[in-house]
């Protein structure tokens, strides 16, 4: 894997770090989605499965990227994206921002430009 650069490593950190010490939120959505798309892997995922998945693949240093969010781009902040596609879940989009030292999950779902069933 490529080199993150300072920016993005200091964010993954910084991700890794607020949500070992429980400083963490999803949105509603992202909770339902996300809770949908475990259930190929386990029988009752929970809210904190979500969460758990997006911390073991930025543990795993899963490559990440960093989004300007909103219209103008960057109005909204800045997010990070992990694409994720491998033998059990096809391409999965998670998106995390960090709002008052929390780590948001904005974003868990099957992309719209999945081509598989």
């Amino acid at each position: 894997m490529a080199d993150e650069g300072p920016s993005l490593r200091q964010a993954r950190e910084e991700l890794i770090r607020l949500i070992d010490k429980d400083e963490w939120h999803t949105t509603g959505r992202a909770e339902r989605e996300g809770r949908q798309v475990l259930r190929r892997l386990m029988q009752f995922p929970t809210q904190f499965a979500v969460v758990r998945f997006a911390l073991d693949l930025l543990k795993a240093n899963y490559p990440m990227h960093a989004i300007q969010r909103g219209e103008p781009p960057g109005s909204l902040g800045v997010g990070y994206v992990m694409n994720v596609s491998n033998e059990q879940i096809q391409d999965l989009y998670i998106e995390l921002i960090i709002e008052e030292d929390k780590v948001w999950v904005i974003s868990f779902h099957i992309s719209k430009h999945h081509a598989g069933g």
